[in-house]
């Protein structure tokens, strides 16, 4: 049995949740800031518009069917993440929070960005990583139906992957949040070192991730032939006609 969409937006609002979306505001703030252009398109959860709002891009769109004006203050458009209603290359920044983890064909979605994104255009993507005590968490939240059911956890390394075949370049991104997703506030300002110990000893073990990546375009230049002779396929035969000779002869008498 499925739960409403209301249910599955509240687990960000829990204390837990509350602390996630905290660490990813203050990543995308140092990311998105430096990052220029005309039109930024946000996919995710319509409640955390928010974290879109340091960018410098004034024209910011928000893609969800289900979206209001109650949910999200950024220029709204229904449709599906698989189709969008976008001209192909006329974006400059695709951001995917927490989306392809909750959706059962993340590809259909990467295709669908790399398509409307103009070339050098960025894609910036936070997710949860399956190899840590925030994946655990996420998969215990799945199974009680407190987010979508659909769609599984991805790695950075095989997100990384399936960027390159679409002529994505990675330029930036990492892991954060090494504690323990706990409840109890002191415990957790007590394991406040783990920050600074995962970042430097185990840096593919943080709870999330961003990934900052450029859409590549290798333009097509025509190869010109160098031009060639053609080969002769006959020679002209040798004069046989004898040339005159310079001899003068006398009239006799």
């Amino acid at each position: 049995m499925g739960v409403d969409n209301q249910e599955q937006r509240g687990w960000y609002q829990d204390t837990i949740g509350a602390r996630l979306i905290d660490a990813e505001r203050a990543e995308l703030a140092g990311i998105l800031p430096r990052l220029y252009g005309y039109h930024l398109v946000f996919m995710g959860d319509p409640g955390l518009t928010s974290l879109v709002r340091p960018s410098l891009i004034q024209h910011q769109i928000l893609i969800d069917p289900e979206a209001t004006a109650a949910l999200s203050p950024l220029s709204r458009c229904e449709a599906t993440l698989s189709a969008l209603p976008l001209l192909s290359d006329s974006v400059d920044v695709v951001v995917l929070n927490h989306l392809l983890e909750h959706i059962s064909d993340p590809h259909e979605v990467l295709r669908e960005a790399n398509r409307v994104l103009i070339p050098e255009g960025h894609l910036v993507i936070t997710g949860f990583n399956p190899i840590s005590w925030w994946g655990g968490w996420h998969a215990i939240q799945k199974w009680r139906k407190k987010v979508p059911p659909e769609g599984k956890m991805l790695s950075p390394n095989r997100l990384k992957d399936w960027l390159k075949l679409l002529n994505f370049q990675i330029v930036g991104g990492r892991t954060f949040c090494y504690r323990p997703p706990l409840r109890h506030e002191g415990l957790y300002e007590k394991l406040s070192f783990l920050d600074s110990w995962g970042e430097r000893w185990c840096p593919y073990w943080g709870g999330a991730y961003t990934l900052v990546a450029v859409k590549r375009v290798i333009p097509l230049t025509p190869i010109k032939a160098k031009f060639r002779l053609k080969p002769k396929i006959w020679e002209p035969a040798p004069e046989t006609i004898p040339k005159p000779t310079s001899t003068v002869y006398k009239k006799n008498p």
